[in-house]
């Protein structure tokens, strides 16, 4: 108090002022005072406490992380991402960074950076695929810890394969190798299929990446049904069971798999063999006892495992302990020479060379624009002078093909003529069954009115027998005289099976002079088929003469004639003999006109076989039998018979 009454009086000069003045001055002068001093002191304590205990919590916060240890995984992916925050990884780092003392960052890198990042020693942990993962072991000392699962259905699969689609009805794609010169579509929209299995998937079958195939990667799977059913890619590739899993059955009922596998691995069908999923591995440097702590952070995983049966639409990755890698390393032949791709990075030229390469090639591409726009009128003139030449080039192509269809007719006329010519004993013995039991019943009904036997009973019992007889007889001549008629293609729906019965009566004979088994393999209730009965028996009897003959000097020759529904929309017929096969030469030609491995043939029944099938809309391809001889198959399309012409066939009757 007596410091304030001191500056107040520094402050007002009581001389000046009137007594009373002076003092109601000094009261105002020192309550102002007493009422700000208090306010001003109170807030300045509290602020202070504040700051303080602020500051102490920021630095024990502080002092916590920077007690962790910090870890790095690289991740492989041609995605490049910044936080596994909605990835399938976020799960397993979310386990990790649990741990007290352990702080893990991920980084997601590809093949190059993964690499790069391992020679500096920038990566404590590594998750790749196997197959660079066998390439990263054997360069770098890398050691898997671990294996990702992935939850399918109710169960976790530690292995990965490729699945091959196409359409149902797509009938030129069988195998695998019918994918040559195709363009492919491949499914990889979480960064999570392995190209390197891929392309060695595929060159396995002969087929090489915009060599003879076209691969396009499809980002999001929800166009991939979509673009193959618009005939933008003739088939997909995707991660075995990806397909299943993520489509309802009704989106994917006229899909069909190439080449189905099934191995106790996996619950689902693939395309290709089964490969372990990606593995963790850690750097050479790392601490034993650290990694184990790891193990058992993502081994605790199985008690937050989900029970969801579409887990695939929150995807999250699982773990499970480590496979063998011996198959794969066979499969895959690694060997010193197979270099990193980042170790290329030494061979590539220096900015300034390709800066260079560059502009010659930009100059060299406006030379050739130039010379192209100053072409053009020329060649303009040329194509307005060459457009009537072409036009009766193309009225003379279109002759010279109907007339090359009817040389074919004439040819498959020829050639049943010559088939019914080589059967001639065989169909005169078949006629002679009949016709000699005509006789035989005559002459018992002649020996029985001239003994004076008059039983009419017998007699015409007899008679009827002899009925039956002329009925077969008649039969053989007129299925002999339709199969070598003459006339314009006439396509009925019929049964396969009942055209396999006709044409192995046609050939009983035969197959018991060279002492042939014939054996059946037919799937029943087949749907019809719309084809032209003769053609496909004629198609159906040079594949099961060619047989007969591939058996000359087979002990125990057998023939193995079987039907079954390849799919929805086709039906297979197979011819499989016992003999000695085809050589890889011969199988590459063997459709070819006047290609023949008989002394005597003339190389033309297979190629007038593969015409009449293409024809139909189907296809005829031979291949060797895994176990012995050779195996002809042919497709034909599945066509509903119409009602309408049932019907009104019915009212003609009525």
């Amino acid at each position: 108090m007596t410091a304030t009454l001191t500056r107040i009086k520094m402050l007002i000069s009581l001389k000046a002022l009137p007594a009373k003045l002076n003092v109601f001055t000094l009261f105002l002068l020192l309550t102002l005072n007493s009422i700000l001093s208090t306010p001003l002191h109170a807030t300045s304590e509290v602020s202070v406490e504040t700051i303080s205990k602020t500051s102490n919590t920021l630095a024990e916060s502080q002092s916590a992380n920077q007690k962790k240890q910090q870890f790095t995984i690289g991740i492989l992916s041609q995605t490049p991402r910044k936080s596994t925050k909605g990835t399938p990884w976020q799960f397993s780092f979310d386990r990790l960074n649990s741990h007290p003392k352990f702080q893990f960052k991920a980084l997601f890198l590809n093949s190059q950076e993964l690499t790069k990042a391992l020679i500096n020693d920038r990566l404590d942990f590594v998750i790749c695929d196997a197959i660079n993962y066998l390439r990263l072991e054997k360069k770098y000392g890398i050691l898997r810890l671990l294996t990702r699962a992935e939850q399918y259905s109710d169960q976790f699969v530690s292995s990965e394969g490729l699945s091959v689609h196409t359409l149902s009805n797509n009938s030129n794609i069988t195998r695998l190798q019918d994918l040559k010169d195709k363009s492919i579509g491949v499914i990889d929209d979480r960064s999570s299929i392995s190209w390197l299995f891929l392309e060695k998937f595929l060159f396995n079958h002969g087929l090489i990446a915009d060599t003879n195939i076209t691969i396009t990667a499809i980002s999001d799977i929800n166009q991939s049904i979509p673009l193959l059913q618009s005939n933008t890619f003739d088939a997909i590739i995707s991660k075995s069971g990806l397909i299943d899993k993520y489509f309802p059955q009704g989106k994917i009922d006229n899909l069909r798999l190439i080449n189905p596998r099934r191995g106790w691995q996996a619950p689902f069908l693939h395309s290709s063999v089964l490969i372990p999923e990606w593995p963790l591995a850690k750097a050479w440097y790392v601490d034993n006892q650290i990694a184990s702590q790891v193990v058992s952070l993502l081994l605790n995983q199985h008690n937050s495992r989900s029970n969801n049966s579409n887990a695939y639409f929150l995807p999250q990755y699982y773990w499970d302990i480590a496979l063998n890698y011996n198959a794969l390393n066979e499969l895959f032949f690694f060997s010193e020479n197979y270099d990193d791709e980042a170790d290329t990075e030494e061979s590539t030229l220096s900015q300034k060379v390709q800066y260079w390469i560059s502009f010659i090639i930009i100059c060299f591409l406006v030379l050739i624009l130039i010379l192209y726009l100053r072409s053009s009128r020329d060649l303009n003139n040329k194509l307005t002078l060459s457009k009537e030449s072409l036009e009766q080039e193309i009225k003379e192509r279109q002759h010279a093909q109907e007339q090359a269809l009817t040389h074919q007719a004439e040819l498959a006329h020829v050639a049943r003529l010559s088939t019914m010519g080589e059967m001639a004993s065989g169909l005169a013995h078949e006629l002679n069954q009949p016709l000699s039991a005509i006789h035989t019943y005559v002459q018992g009904c002649i020996r029985r009115i001239n003994m004076g036997n008059t039983d009419l009973d017998a007699i015409v019992g007899a008679l009827k027998l002899t009925a039956q007889q002329a009925d077969r007889a008649g039969g053989i001549i007129r299925r002999l005289r339709s199969f070598v008629r003459k006339g314009e293609s006439h396509k009925t729906y019929s049964e396969i099976n009942q055209i396999v019965n006709e044409v192995t009566g046609f050939l009983e004979t035969q197959l018991k002079n060279k002492q042939v088994s014939l054996k059946f393999d037919l799937e029943e209730d087949l749907p019809p088929v719309l084809a032209d009965i003769i053609q496909i028996e004629q198609v159906l009897i040079n594949l099961l003469k060619n047989g007969i003959e591939s058996m000359s000097n087979i002990e125990k020759p057998v023939i193995m004639v079987s039907t079954r529904r390849l799919d929805p929309k086709l039906i297979e017929l197979c011819v499989i003999d016992s003999g000695h096969g085809i050589s890889e030469d011969k199988l590459k030609r063997i459709f070819n006109p006047f290609f023949t491995t008989k002394t005597s043939g003339m190389g033309m029944g297979l190629s007038i076989s593969s015409s009449i099938i293409e024809a139909h809309d189907g296809k005829l391809y031979a291949e060797n039998n895994p176990e012995q001889g050779a195996r002809f198959c042919l497709t034909l399309p599945i066509t509903e018979e119409p009602i309408i012409e049932e019907q009104a066939g019915k009212d003609n009757n009525e």
